[in-house]
């Protein structure tokens, strides 16, 4: 049962530095010790600023503008170093890179219970414990620079886990993982809510929490739009939901689409040692699928020329060398913000491009609807929205080849459908488009075809 008050904001403002509109207008929310909240709403509706709001990120590490009054536990994050609202404040972030200080996996899970002085055998055994319990026991030998994106995400919640936390911060926690993976969090986050721990979930992807949330609240626009019992949240019609651009509320069917056939003399073609003769058509969108860990990046790597590999990569008949791959291939990558050096969201779009027309950056801003934030600097937006400045960079590139690993990380639905309908038209035109993605949703809204990784037996 919810106990005492855990966290209370009362009518907060946010407003970084460098921007002109508030990322908080006059938020308020409160949330009981044991209880689970979701935060919902579209790309770019500040749930990540809350989370930042809660943990002290906002205003030590983002300089911003905040007025109202924020209250955890009886503190307030601002007025406390970081350190000490991190012994009872755990956050797992979207992405999950920016918050490892360690090489590998055990050292990181250990690596806040170290700092905090805990005593070396008892840590020792607790890392172990939850290294099993999460999942990740597999990956101690591993170094974090091998890992894929959803292992580095399940390797930051079992540091969150580690830490003993009171509360827990969970920003976009399933944007990397594959189904097992999502029902393996779904597990960890009920037994955590059994415990009484306090946990915000601030997702899009929400079908798995069915069950788990006592209460959701939806964002739009920096404000509290509507707060819904758990029991009148699952039970939204499915129009009223695409029209409040939320994600599909029920489990989504496992994708059925065929393998293609493979055509040497049409399209992309890739014999791979590992993996064998992997077909992506032209005119086609082709979903690349298969569990965290087993190849897909590295894949995806290969194709767009950026790694070296024995495998032999043919278009239309003809072998491709890594070099004409680098220079016909489009790689939107997962880590997003990496590949984003721009100052403003339009110079983005024209960096090291000559002789793009302004009316087809416009054209791309305004067919992925971030034409709003043209002038924004990329690193300032949410990764919905950067995401999106990715796609864009895409349109505008004019490649023959384009590959988009998690392109719908971040995403609300009506951004997941502008996403779909791209990927559409680009292979409607006679492209070669690769969808790398765990999200079914989207491989329901726009593959044609599926090609599946899974690991060579032993």
């Amino acid at each position: 049962m919810a106990g005492a008050r855990a966290i209370a904001l009362d009518k907060v403002t946010v407003r970084y530095a460098a921007r002109g509109e508030p990322s908080l207008r006059d938020f308020s929310f409160e949330v009981s010790e044991g209880e689970c909240v979701l935060l919902t709403g579209g790309s770019g509706c500040g749930k990540s600023t809350v989370i930042r709001l809660l943990n002290g990120l906002v205003p030590h590490v983002y300089e911003a503008e905040v007025s109202g009054s924020v209250s955890v536990l009886g503190h307030t994050p601002a007025e406390r170093p970081l350190q000490e609202t991190g012994r009872t404040v755990s956050t797992v972030f979207q992405n999950p890179r920016t918050q490892f200080f360690c090489t590998e996996p055990l050292s990181e899970m250990a690596f806040g219970g170290e700092n905090a002085g805990a005593d070396p055998a008892g840590l020792r055994a607790r890392v172990a414990r939850v290294a099993d319990r999460v999942g990740v026991a597999h990956l101690a030998q591993h170094s974090m620079f091998t890992l894929s994106g959803g292992e580095k995400q399940r390797v930051a919640l079992a540091s969150a886990v580690c830490d003993q936390p009171r509360i827990y911060l969970l920003d976009e926690p399933t944007a990397n993982l594959d189904d097992e993976a999502v029902q393996e969090l779904r597990s960890t986050l009920t037994r955590l809510r059994d415990s009484g721990a306090t946990l915000v979930i601030a997702e899009h992807r929400l079908h798995y929490l069915r069950g788990l949330v006592d209460r959701v609240v939806r964002m739009d626009a920096g404000r509290t739009a509507q707060t819904y019992s758990s029991a009148d949240f699952w039970n939204i019609p499915g129009q009223t939901r695409r029209t409040l651009g939320l994600r599909s509320l029920h489990p989504p069917a496992t994708a059925k689409s065929p393998k293609p056939a493979a055509d040497e003399h049409s399209g992309l073609v890739c014999d791979h040692p590992r993996f064998g003769e992997l077909p992506f058509p032209r005119g086609m969108v082709t979903a690349l699928v298969g569990r965290n860990g087993v190849g897909k990046t590295h894949t995806a790597r290969i194709l767009s020329g950026l790694e070296k590999s024995p495998a032999r990569v043919t278009l239309d008949g003809r072998p491709l060398t890594r070099r004409q791959r680098t220079r016909r291939a489009f790689l939107a990558a997962q880590d997003v913000n990496r590949q984003l050096f721009g100052p403003s969201v339009r110079e983005e779009l024209t960096l090291g491009r000559q002789g793009i027309a302004p009316s087809a950056v416009d054209a791309a801003l305004r067919r992925l609807d971030i034409d709003q934030l043209a002038d924004r600097h990329p690193l300032s937006l949410s990764g919905g929205q950067q995401q999106r400045v990715a796609i864009a960079s895409a349109l505008v590139e004019g490649r023959e080849i384009y590959i988009f690993d998690e392109p719908s990380s971040g995403l609300d639905y009506r951004a997941m459908q502008s996403v779909s309908g791209v990927l559409t038209e680009l292979a409607a035109s006679g492209k070669i488009l690769i969808l790398i993605t765990h999200d079914h949703e989207l491989a329901d809204a726009c593959a044609h075809a599926l090609v599946s990784l899974s690991a060579p037996s032993a």
